[in-house]
């Protein structure tokens, strides 16, 4: 039997998401969540049936599982604020893996993350909480990704990469082996990082240099 499954979020994000779900064939779409004014649309034929003031209501009536299906890029405020309030009512949010992507079984995962197709993650990988490992990046062996982090199409982690809880990777981004990136940290899409990378920095370039603090 199938399990009931809400999407926090209607957006682009959303669309991925659904897709995936509908490939793995383990989960009944419910219906979205997202803002009042969205209520009554629908992505692919999977209706907005509500507002996170619903979620309470939604996970009595026996829903249990749910998935945050907003998107962030360099901001991912919206995506914690949700998970706070949908973990706080008990739901129960799965990892959500491509049959496309190539996942090692020496890699550890937490809650939430979304494995995009394409993907590559080697062994000693360590994807913590509600990571975005999007289409085509490569995380290779021993990386650590920190709580909803963002890894954009096309990124590549060489060995031992840190990536720090809230950060996002641009697109085509490559980080050399070892390097550390912190916490609240954006990198600008293009870059090469080769030198360690400080929190709330907004960073770009080859290689790679502070541009401005990311408050």
């Amino acid at each position: 039997m199938k399990q009931k499954i809400l999407l926090l979020g209607s957006g682009g994000h959303c669309r991925v998401i659904i897709d995936l779900l509908l490939q793995l064939r383990k989960y009944e779409i419910a219906g979205l969540i997202d803002l009042k004014k969205r209520k009554g649309s629908e992505i692919f034929g999977f209706p907005v049936i509500g507002t996170d003031i619903d979620l309470s209501r939604l996970f009595r009536s026996g829903i249990k599982y749910c998935f945050i299906a907003v998107g962030s890029i360099g901001d991912p405020s919206v995506r914690v604020k949700l998970f706070k309030k949908a973990s706080e009512l008990g739901y129960i949010f799965p990892n959500l893996i491509s049959p496309e992507a190539v996942v090692s079984r020496l890699a550890s995962f937490g809650a939430g993350n979304y494995i995009a197709p394409g993907v590559i993650i080697n062994a000693g990988a360590r994807i913590r909480q509600h990571c975005i490992i999007n289409t085509g990046a490569i995380v290779e062996h021993d990386c650590q990704i920190g709580d909803f982090a963002h890894l954009s199409p096309g990124a590549v982690l060489s060995g031992g990469v840190s990536v720090g809880n809230y950060s996002h990777i641009g697109s085509g981004t490559v980080v050399i082996q070892n390097v550390k990136i912190g916490n609240h940290t954006v990198i600008g899409a293009g870059s090469v990082v080769t030198k360690n990378v400080g929190s709330h920095i907004v960073a770009w370039g080859n290689p790679c240099k502070k541009r401005k603090d990311n408050e």
